[in-house]
């Protein structure tokens, strides 16, 4: 198997037992990563389980592209039943940077961990050495403390995983903290904790075998010639504080075997030399003092932010619309610094994010019914305070990051993917930067409107899916985004390099939408021409995972009824928002609402371009047999 190691590490927990699975059976259906931990989620996780039961798994898997030498192919996927998931099921995470990397050169695919342990402990890997170690010394340890005793027990260049004091309190909102500010969502870390597991300390020294070193090597050249793109230094929230000046890029700071340019930038704050370090994009956005209109808090508070999260490991997406509902709180009366135990006049300093933050860590007074994540709080709290709510409130992450009234397409997006902020949304919105741009100044950018429609038919299938105006044509775009999301998360790759859809240094401005096939041809040596089935496949894995676990259909597949009610308002800078419309001229997007006759349409055609049955949504047996699933109850 050139690109895969061969096994899976499986760690039952109760036992303590040690054991292994092979890859294989499971790889030549679901290829790595999402599409391998969810047909193992499928097979070891019921619905009636808990996402704190020893029942649940903790599933890490990589993909065949990892450790293999290409370029932005550095990240893994965890899934399991998620705590912040409302009501709980299944979910999955993204991790990047070293860990993933270091676990395939450690020899192994991925790892599957079930049960509780007694007390707390450490899966500690060493290549084929495998042991669970007391972890007695770390339970109750900080993320960044557990990090440093990790490399004082087992050296500086451990790659770890742990979690904060969130974790171990089981916050549902708690992440898992990784080598090289590595995260992940979902309440991962409140579930890593709740089977007593505090940490996995790894280290590895083999490599996967390729199928055509050269042939690779080849392609990472052309890659980085055409993988040049718009930078994302100064992220948009923080943009349209208009106080992106105090951020100074100063270079990136790249995962494993990567030297492609993405968002993981390592940045001075305020021109202060004692304020360098690596931030992650939205992590550093979540507490903007200047949105509290707080001009006179230092900027070290910015700086510290991120970390001050990070070291109890409280997810920052949640912490951003948690922010937002106390201050619409505050400012309305609806809540009292006495009722929170909070010092909510302070919002916007450094000692009421210490205090919230303790409190939410520690389950402490009102932070114990905000440790439950905002969807529960949104049943414990009074009439009042629930009204102002956040629209964009989801229970992972925020709906409208790229809003389906902007984005048609992105209306089949949302309600297919059982988080949010969904990574197949970033499809779209990556190229119309380069595409505003150039309507800007044609100078700036070569994603002309003529370039822009070239990428739609290419990559979403018509120059009509490029026309934000219009329902026609976004159902094969959804369709096609996501099978690209899914083979991705699948193979390993990371979604700030991949697809390359647009070039500023190609003639035409277009990307290649072949490059991952071909990549993955030279890695595997299995032929590209077989990846669309792979996706359909694992596409349809999570379909019936959801549908086993409660979603229901049709009605679920509709996107929050706002979209259909509320126009949209402003984007995120403050701007009208300008799309592509007819010949990819701008349109302003402003003000648009679905339509609901519209949007039935659109679902019933992406029904049938899936192969499922068009008024329930539900994949038809003569799809499962095509697939090679008819083994799994689609209903």
């Amino acid at each position: 198997m050139h690109g895969w190691m061969g096994k899976i590490l499986h760690i039952e927990l109760s036992s303590g037992k040690i054991g292994e699975i092979a890859t294989q059976p499971y790889a030549d259906k679901y290829l790595g990563g999402r599409g391998l931990a969810s047909r193992l989620y499928w097979e070891k996780v019921t619905p009636e389980v808990k996402a704190f039961d020893p029942e649940n798994r903790l599933i890490f898997m990589t993909g065949p592209l990892l450790a293999t030498g290409a370029q932005g192919a550095a990240r893994m996927s965890v899934s399991g039943k998620s705590p912040m998931a409302y009501p709980e099921g299944y979910c999955y995470g993204s991790l990047g940077g070293h860990f993933p990397a270091e676990l395939k050169r450690a020899g192994w695919d991925g790892i599957v961990i079930d049960g509780r342990a007694e007390k707390p402990v450490q899966l500690v890997i060493n290549d084929d050495r495998v042991e669970l170690r007391d972890a007695s010394h770390l339970w109750g340890k900080s993320a960044y403390k557990a990090e440093e005793m990790l490399k004082e027990e087992h050296g500086d260049r451990i790659r770890f995983v742990t979690t904060g004091i969130a974790g171990e309190n089981l916050v549902r909102t708690a992440i898992m903290f990784a080598s090289q500010l590595g995260a992940v969502t979902a309440g991962f870390g409140a579930v890593m904790a709740s089977k007593n597991l505090k940490a996995i300390a790894l280290r590895g020294t083999e490599h996967p075998t390729v199928a055509d070193p050269a042939g690779l090597k080849e392609l990472n050249r052309y890659t980085l010639k055409i993988k040049n793109t718009v930078s994302l230094a100064v992220t948009p929230r923080l943009g349209m504080t208009k106080h992106g000046h105090v951020l100074e890029p100063l270079g990136q700071r790249h995962c494993y075997q990567c030297g492609l340019v993405c968002s993981k930038y390592i940045y001075r704050f305020g021109n202060d030399p004692e304020l360098e370090d690596l931030r992650g994009c939205q992590a550093m956005e979540y507490y903007l003092p200047w949105t509290f209109d707080r001009e006179d808090e230092p900027i070290k508070t910015v700086f510290d932010a991120p970390t001050l999260a990070n070291d109890y490991s409280i997810g920052t997406f949640e912490l951003q619309s948690m922010m937002e509902w106390l201050y619409a709180c505050y400012k309305a009366g609806a809540l009292t610094e006495d009722e929170t135990g909070l010092p909510l006049a302070k919002m916007g300093t450094r000692e009421f994010l210490e205090k919230l933050l303790y409190k939410i860590a520690h389950r402490e007074g009102f932070g114990d019914i905000l440790a439950e994540g905002m969807m529960r709080v949104r049943d414990k709290v009074s009439d009042k305070t629930r009204a102002l709510f956040p629209y964009n409130v989801a229970p992972i992450g925020m709906h409208d990051g790229v809003p389906p009234r902007a984005f048609i397409a992105h209306a089949l997006l949302y309600p297919f993917e059982p988080r949010m902020h969904p990574i197949d949304v970033h499809e779209m919105g990556y190229v119309r930067m380069p595409w505003s741009m150039y309507q800007e100044d044609p100078k700036s950018s070569p994603i002309s409107p003529e370039a822009f429609l070239k990428i739609a038919r290419l990559y979403w299938g018509s120059e009509a899916a490029a026309d934000q105006t219009t329902y026609e044509g976004k159902a094969v775009a959804a369709r096609n985004i996501q099978n690209r999301t899914y083979l991705r998360d699948s193979l390993g790759l990371c979604d700030f390099i991949w697809p390359i859809t647009y070039s500023l240094t190609t003639d035409d401005g277009v990307g290649d939408p072949e490059l991952e096939g071909k990549i993955f041809n030279a890695v595997t040596g299995i032929p590209a021409a077989e990846l669309p089935t792979y996706a359909e496949r694992i596409f349809n894995l999570q379909r019936l995972i959801r549908l086993r676990e409660g979603h229901r259909v049709p009605g679920d597949d509709y996107p929050p009824e706002y979209n259909f009610t509320e126009p949209l308002g402003l984007g995120v800078h403050g701007a009208k928002m300008i799309l592509p419309g007819p010949g990819a001229r701008p349109a302003d997007m402003t003000g648009n609402k679905l339509d609901r006759e519209k949007f039935a349409g659109m679902l019933k055609e992406f029904y049938r371009l899936r192969g499922w049955d068009e008024k329930t949504g539900i994949p038809t047996r003569e799809t499962m047999i095509k697939l090679g699933m008819e083994d799994m109850k689609s209903a």
